[in-house]
């Protein structure tokens, strides 16, 4: 799948003080499953991270944990400057800068497209009807798809769905998205329109942290990737490095089983 695309260079203050996400000695566990392993990872502003690995190797964990969908046991983890383990309104202000797009579309079936993404603009952000719908109408411009906008998702492929959920990610003006496997639910012919749209994002100097296996999409887009496997970030490496010559011995079967 060719993903190939001209794409902004992430800002030269990336490695500065203050960056997008740092995350230092998380810990995870699920009972006696220790999902997370003393995980330490920093994201600059502007920058794409994605994140591969095997199943079961703690991605979705880590991508959710950075907005607090689940919580860590130990460690530290700061996102536009506040950090998350003061808890309380801190949590309230990272989710309202940070959005995020699921493997399943998680659309409210009763609602037409542009009220699924007029939503949480009025009643987070408390914008009028008016402009939460011409905030609505931008973004499904931006994804290709404003003439969906009364339809209800039944109505939509998977391919258009996935499309609305970013939209409406985008109603909230994060500094920040999370994609957690965003094309694993979708057919292999509605996966490229996805990427595109990705693409797109990562194109405006979005600060961006995907989880997924789309290999063409890292090799294209990503500034770093990160692999990890049994909960423990092994490598972390600029496309042309990963691909190139993985260092970890795991790293290199995990690209061997899926080239």
């Amino acid at each position: 799948m060719n993903t190939e695309r001209e794409y902004a260079s992430p800002p030269d203050s990336r490695e500065a003080l203050d960056p997008a996400v740092r995350m230092e000695g998380v810990n995870k566990w699920y009972d006696a499953f220790h999902a997370l392993k003393n995980i330490d990872l920093t994201v600059g502003r502007g920058e794409r991270i994605v994140i591969c690995g095997p199943s079961g190797s703690g991605k979705s964990t880590l991508i959710r944990c950075i907005n607090q969908l689940e919580t860590i046991h130990s460690g530290r983890i700061v996102v536009d400057g506040h950090d998350l383990t003061a808890g309380g309104r801190n949590v309230d202000l990272v989710r309202q800068e940070t959005g995020m797009v699921f493997q399943q579309f998680n659309l409210f079936p009763h609602m037409t497209v542009l009220e699924n993404c007029t939503l949480a603009p009025m009643k987070v952000r408390g914008l009028a009807k008016a402009e939460a719908e011409e905030t609505a109408m931008k973004y499904l411009k931006r994804v290709r798809i404003p003439e969906q906008a009364v339809k209800y998702p039944a109505q939509l492929s998977g391919g258009q769905q996935q499309r609305v959920a970013i939209a409406r990610a985008l109603c909230m003006n994060p500094k920040i998205m999370l994609f957690d496997e965003p094309t694993s639910a979708l057919d292999p012919e509605m996966v490229k329109e996805v990427l595109d749209t990705m693409v797109d994002l990562a194109n405006e100097g979005m600060t961006m942290l995907c989880v997924t296996h789309e290999m063409g999409f890292a090799r294209s887009v990503a500034d770093r990737v990160v692999f990890m496997d049994r909960g423990e970030v092994l490598e972390i490496a600029p496309p042309d490095a990963f691909f190139g010559a993985p260092q970890h011995e795991r790293t290199r079967f995990f690209l061997g089983q899926i080239s």
